[in-house]
């Protein structure tokens, strides 16, 4: 689809989130300004900026809003994703898989949840036990979960 059409059902898909008090799930590869600005002009409440590897003054922008980001796998490896993780605070990220995309080479499956774990945990120099006990208490606030 062109541009214009992608940004018009972006739009509206933000604004059926905020009106039906929804979290966003924004796959925004390439396009990380365009889609903080249409969730934040919207009014989104809750958000999650997939795979984050954008630009750091973009990121900080997320973070101020209170949205979050995710890691993947590829924060092993991926140097943009890597400064993402460093900079964002574990109260602002979830971990995902992103299954079944293929990380250099191998098709990941939810397990590669230990991966994206284990990499978190490297980069922030935090016990994997506090990253998954932080990043689970942020999938359940965001998710609304009754627990």
């Amino acid at each position: 689809a062109d541009k214009e059409l992608q940004v018009k059902v972006f739009r509206r898909v933000a604004e059926f989130a905020k009106r039906n008090r929804k979290p966003l799930l924004i796959h925004s590869r390439g396009a990380w300004a365009e889609a903080f600005e249409i969730v934040e002009s919207v009014g989104v409440e809750d958000a999650v900026f997939h795979w984050y590897s954008g630009p750091e003054e973009v990121l900080e922008d997320i973070l101020n809003s209170g949205y979050y980001i995710s890691a993947t796998p590829a924060a092993q490896y991926s140097r943009y994703h890597i400064k993402a993780v460093e900079i964002a605070p574990l109260d602002r990220m979830l971990l995902e898989t992103d299954c079944p995309v293929v990380y250099r080479g191998v098709k990941s499956d939810p397990s590669f949840i230990v991966k994206t774990l284990e990499a978190v945990s490297a980069i922030k120099k935090v016990p994997s036990e506090e990253v998954a006990e932080k990043t689970t208490q942020n999938a359940i606030k965001l998710l609304k979960l009754p627990l």
